[in-house]
């Protein structure tokens, strides 16, 4: 697609055609379907009322009582309700259970239904790009986001095969033939749907979607890194994009740098999230942010850019927010360099390191080096642990003197972390527990210049290892449930026997 940049500048309704590619190839009916199916998973499943979890636990409750009732009903129960309901307690909780069990499906049901849609929107925009020159199969992160839709789908073929067993021995338990066997089916239902439970609750679904252009992001685990940055806000978003909102991105950016040819996207990329991050951190206001961003684009095409409809300001900022959280040695490095206190002074350079407090799994290590004397230096940075791998990480750096020249504090800033020598390391844990990373920096003698030890607590969060510890009970007290008709049954023909 081809147009002139002036007549773009002056024309926003050409401008905001233009940059709106169709993403995704589907119908607008298919897009509305998918919001529809979106809103009441998150009304009723993901988030709200969270009935996946509520149901069940609803249903244990009275599968339990249709147990305990089973040898006879309760006064308040055969004097009253037994003769508006023609039923016995026992046959009427079993009633209630099966008529559970069917809306538990229903769920299943519109989890099944945004499975498809989310897969359906992934090939087709798959499809989009591979007609557009981009093969969405050779990003990194591609294979992950097909293992996510695989597991999601084993999980939910899962439940429902748990929840039809569970409705068939409900329905057995129904049948007057079967009356002797009544509590016997009941406790084996109860037991299946405590197993279900305490497996949901051990490995809870993620929820994702790929409608929103954010919507993989927290499902997304970005590669091993053992890299320097050389654009670190960009190189740090980029890294943490899953692929579908990568290649949105890179084909949206590549239509404005067919427009603005002059502009270095690459540079004007970086100082916008720079500057999105500074004013996140309330060191500068929205209006100096478009001035500033006004040295590159004109206020016209700010707009544009931050008002597009999929890939506007809220997605740079969620992007954004999200590296702050699955990274946040970066940033508090970064925090402090404004600041230049906490990290290690020698001669005239400065240098400091950081390192996630509580690993649970992949951990990041971030180290900063920033040379303010007049000539550059060789140094040689160790990465030592003997409790995650890569056991070491060495990095020969020769870092330039930082050059500034500008006399603006927000400029400044920009400019020092540009200048800075960035080195990002992913580390996995091999041990729980107490976790130690040795950082030696080193001139290009082996000699020891500067270092720092830092200890790391190695282990799954409090919520995980409490739901993890609840999930395993359930799944165990389901197993000794399911054994209870078992014990029940040879305790009857045991004396016969004998």
């Amino acid at each position: 697609m081809e147009g002139n940049p002036e007549d773009i500048k002056d024309n926003p309704e050409v401008m905001h055609d233009q940059l709106e590619p169709e993403y995704s190839g589907r119908s607008e009916r298919e897009q509305n379907l998918h919001q529809i199916i979106l809103r009441l998973e998150r009304l009723f499943i993901t988030g709200g009322l969270r009935m996946d979890f509520l149901t069940p636990a609803v249903l244990l409750i009275v599968l339990g009582a249709s147990v305990a009732y089973t040898d006879s009903s309760p006064a308040w129960w055969s004097n009253s309700l037994q003769g508006q309901t023609g039923m016995d307690l026992p046959i009427f909780l079993l009633v209630i259970s099966a008529f559970i069990i069917v809306a538990n499906l229903f769920l299943i049901i519109i989890l099944f239904l945004s499975l498809r849609l989310n897969i359906s929107m992934f090939d087709e925009h798959e499809k989009n790009m591979f007609s557009k020159g981009m093969a969405m199969n050779n990003s990194h992160g591609y294979a992950e986001v097909r293992r996510i839709f695989d597991v999601t789908r084993r999980i939910l073929r899962g439940r429902t095969l748990v929840l039809i067993s569970s409705l068939i021995l409900v329905g057995l338990s129904l049948v007057p033939l079967l009356r002797e066997y009544q509590a016997s089916l009941a406790i084996l239902a109860l037991s299946s749907i405590l197993a279900s439970l305490g497996l949901q609750v051990t490995a809870p679904l993620v929820s994702y979607n790929t409608l929103e252009p954010w919507g993989l992001l927290e499902t997304y685990q970005p590669a091993v890194h053992k890299t320097l940055l050389s654009n670190p806000f960009l190189d740090l978003v980029r890294a943490h994009a899953d692929p579908l909102l990568h290649t949105r991105m890179s084909l949206h950016l590549r239509e404005i740098s067919k427009r603005l040819p002059d502009l270095d996207m690459t540079t004007f990329q970086e100082k916008l999230l720079h500057l999105l991050h500074l004013r996140a951190s309330t060191a500068i206001e929205d209006t100096e942010m478009r001035n500033r961003l006004t040295a590159y684009i004109d206020e016209k095409m700010i707009d544009e850019l931050f008002g597009h409809k999929e890939l506007g300001e809220a997605t740079w900022v969620r992007l954004l927010s999200h590296s702050a959280n699955s990274c946040a040695p970066f940033f508090r490095l970064y925090d402090r360099l404004k600041r230049q206190q906490v990290g290690n002074t020698f001669g005239d350079t400065w240098f400091d390191v950081d390192i996630e407090n509580l690993a649970r799994g992949r951990t990041n290590l971030m180290a900063i080096i920033l040379n303010q004397g007049k000539d550059p230096i060789d140094l040689v940075l160790r990465v030592q642990t003997p409790d995650f791998r890569p056991k070491e990480g060495i990095y020969r750096l020769t870092i330039p003197p930082c050059v500034t020249s500008s006399k603006d504090s927000v400029e400044l800033q920009i400019e020092s972390l540009r200048e800075s020598t960035i080195i990002w390391q992913s580390l996995i844990p091999s041990v729980f527990g107490e976790a130690t990373v040795s950082i030696r920096l080193e001139d290009t003698n082996g000699s020891l210049v500067n270092g720092r030890v830092l200890n790391v607590q190695s282990r799954a969060d409090l919520t995980t290892r409490f739901r993890r510890g609840l999930g395993s009970a359930m799944i165990v007290t389901a197993l000794f449930t399911a054994l209870i008709p078992a014990i029940t049954a040879l305790s009857a023909i045991i004396p016969a026997l004998s």
